[in-house]
């Protein structure tokens, strides 16, 4: 079932646009787009990533099981750093907001999007 993976790269796509929109003032303000409920739904995608992943015992057996899980972790990094970042635990290098922290959240998205769509493409 790749389409489980796209919906997880969907929801990460939405999941980067957000800080994007709320930059040129677009979204309402109960939507969140910082801060820890943003990072909260950004590890909720990521766990729900895993969760498919890892849902049965044939883990390996199946290729887009290994790949959701992997998109998952790596989901829930993206959520995760924004906290680090905040608590000075990671270098200033790595982003944790702005357009390239939206970009990179937006590429995990299209790379889960992409492969879960190839037998379709």
């Amino acid at each position: 079932m790749k389409i489980m993976i796209v919906i997880i790269g969907i929801l990460t796509i939405l999941a980067g646009i957000l800080p994007f929109l709320d930059g040129f003032k677009i979204l309402p303000a109960g939507i969140p787009s910082s801060g820890p409920i943003y990072s909260g739904i950004i590890i909720l995608i990521g766990i729900i990533g895993v969760l498919y992943g890892i849902k049965s015992l044939g883990w390996f057996k199946t290729s887009h099981k290994f790949i959701a899980s992997c998109l998952g972790i790596l989901i829930i990094f993206g959520g995760i750093i924004p906290f680090l970042s905040s608590m000075k635990l990671i270098p200033s290098l790595i982003p944790s907001s702005g357009p390239l922290y939206s970009g990179l959240i937006i590429l995990i998205g299209l790379l889960a999007v992409f492969y879960g769509a190839k037998r379709y493409l």
